[in-house]
């Protein structure tokens, strides 16, 4: 998550008999008395059905669009480079600069959906991610296409936290933790989608060009990737904002609309059956509608005050070893993930060219900077004679992507048996190992099966990340620690591939081996995180 930014919670609570007030049953029509019930209760009293299961594929889908964008510049890359005349250095800045425009971008979008409202934000940060994204695939030179992945990595950032927030907030307790999980293995279908579309259009022999425009099988490519993101926002027209944001924002009627609506699509029964009539607001919500009508300037500064404390609580002697720890991890994972699985296009096409020149078995290393027929002066000689990516190339790309599967099936039944500990810890240094044998191996086969590995193993630590962020840190500064190791953790993904980029011609096994040496030493780390497995939230 990218690769996923979300707080797992769960619940074993239900509605019970105590928490009706007043609960009158009565005929449509009927006269209504006033019933009270607080936001949990409410929900839970939409019972669960139709209406959920529709805004799961809504935000399952939003989830796998934001990663069909993020992933789609890897497939690209191969077939670009001649067209937009990249180096290696462009490859690592281009792959890296989404992730700056996600950073800032979860900073700007997440504050306007708790000003402005989840639905209309998310709608439109996948429109900003849709629009530029697919504007990308008319760029016809490297800094306008750089320009445009910058601004779709802005609606990219906006859209994964607050697609988490709005659909949480649907969620009843009961069913949280488990519903979350399920809205987390979209970005696996995501990974399928941008490979499957990869393998059918990038090998495509098609051209246009006039004097000062080319359009080609990659850009048609980037253009249709920028297709789910469009979906989604025309999708959430036909929902309802939160409930939970329009109590915050005082307006009760307007949350109660929504659970009947949800009510009466669950269970078909008329809206005034709904039991309840009013809703009791809890201290968060309090304190932000009490905030509602302050002026602009002084809400800004009651922010900023509130983020500065926030931080030093999120630094102190409770939670500081655990902050410093996951920082350090977040990175680490993210720049050994996001720093090799990127490149994982680009690798197995060099590996590809290479061995229709060659007979022989060699390493990843040792074919980097091969490049057929040139005589070394001009580093695109290549271009004059190049082909579309061997079908091959996607194929890989393609089996890469779904390999986390049985991962992420496995830790979905067994994370509360094993332990966050032990998945984060086995995830880390097994894909360190992978990430250090692919160094060594000598074949295109072993290659393949080592990415596979790595894959899979590294999607196990991002699942057990997902239930420790929420876990470790109390409620009170919760939010703020996630926000903190969220951002180590974007570093870590541009660092990652920046210095891939840099190094991966020059001096092929830096990168390779920093990536193992770096998530090897954050699953040592992750033995001294305390034990959150089976443990109540603080």
């Amino acid at each position: 998550m990218d690769r996923k930014d979300s707080i797992s919670e769960s619940s074993h609570s239900s509605v019970s008999q105590t928490s009706l007030k007043n609960v009158t049953k009565y005929d449509e029509g009927g006269p209504r008395r006033s019933t009270r019930a607080d936001y949990e209760t409410a929900i839970a009293a939409t019972e669960y059905g139709k209406f959920h299961y529709w805004l799961l594929l809504a935000c399952g889908w939003a989830n796998a669009a934001d990663a069909v964008e993020i992933l789609c510049v890897s497939f690209l890359l191969p077939s670009a480079e001649c067209d937009l005349l990249l180096t290696s250095t462009d490859k690592g800045i281009l792959s890296a600069i989404v992730f700056l425009g996600m950073m800032i971008g979860g900073y700007l979008w997440g504050g306007l959906g708790d000003s402005l409202g989840r639905r209309g934000v998310l709608m439109v940060s996948m429109t900003v991610n849709a629009i530029f994204g697919m504007l990308s695939s008319l760029a016809m030179t490297f800094p306008t296409f750089l320009v445009l992945r910058f601004l779709s990595g802005l609606g990219i950032g906006g859209s994964i936290p607050v697609t988490w927030s709005y659909y949480a907030e649907f969620q009843p307790k009961a069913k949280r933790g488990a519903m979350l999980s399920f809205l987390a293995a979209f970005w696996m279908v995501g990974n399928l989608v941008v490979a499957g579309l990869a393998w059918a259009i990038i090998p495509l022999t098609f051209e246009y060009e006039s004097a000062n425009f080319q359009f080609n099988s990659w850009r048609l490519f980037t253009l249709l990737c920028g297709i789910p993101s469009l979906s989604v926002a025309i999708t959430l027209i036909f929902f309802p904002e939160s409930p939970r944001y329009l109590l915050s924002q005082g307006d009760e009627e307007g949350a109660l609309e929504v659970f009947r609506r949800i009510y009466a699509s669950n269970t078909g029964r008329p809206v005034s059956q709904y039991p309840f009539t009013n809703l009791e607001l809890d201290d968060d919500m309090l304190s932000t509608v009490s905030h509602h009508s302050e002026k602009l300037f002084r809400r800004i500064k009651r922010i900023c005050h509130r983020v500065g404390s926030q931080s030093k609580l999120a630094f102190g002697p409770a939670v500081r070893r655990s902050m410093i720890l996951m920082i350090i991890i977040n990175f680490a994972i993210q720049f050994g993930y996001y720093g090799l699985w990127l490149w994982f296009p680009e690798l197995f096409n060099r590996l590809q060219v290479y061995y229709e020149d060659h007979n022989v078995t060699v390493s990843v290393c040792e074919v980097v900077d091969f490049k057929p027929n040139t005589t070394g002066q001009d580093p695109f000689e290549h271009c004059k004679d190049a082909a579309p990516p061997d079908n091959q190339v996607f194929i890989n790309a393609f089996i890469v992507a779904i390999a986390p599967l049985p991962a992420n099936i496995w830790t979905i039944f067994h994370m509360d048996k094993l332990g966050r500990k032990f998945f984060l810890v086995f995830s880390m240094i097994g894909s360190g190992l992978a990430a250090f044998l692919i160094w060594l191996v000598r074949s295109s086969a072993g290659n393949l099966a080592l990415s596979c590995i790595f894959g899979a193993v590294s999607t196990m630590g991002f699942n057990a990340l997902d239930c420790l962020g929420a876990e470790l840190f109390p409620t009170n500064v919760r939010s703020t620690a996630m926000s903190i190791t969220l951002a180590a953790a974007r570093l870590g993904a541009i660092l990652g591939n920046i210095i891939f980029g840099v190094f991966v011609d020059v001096a092929c096994a830096i990168p390779i081996l920093l990536v193992a040496t770096l998530l090897m030493f954050g699953g040592l780390l992750g033995l001294w995180l305390p034990n959150t497995t089976k443990e109540p939230l603080l």
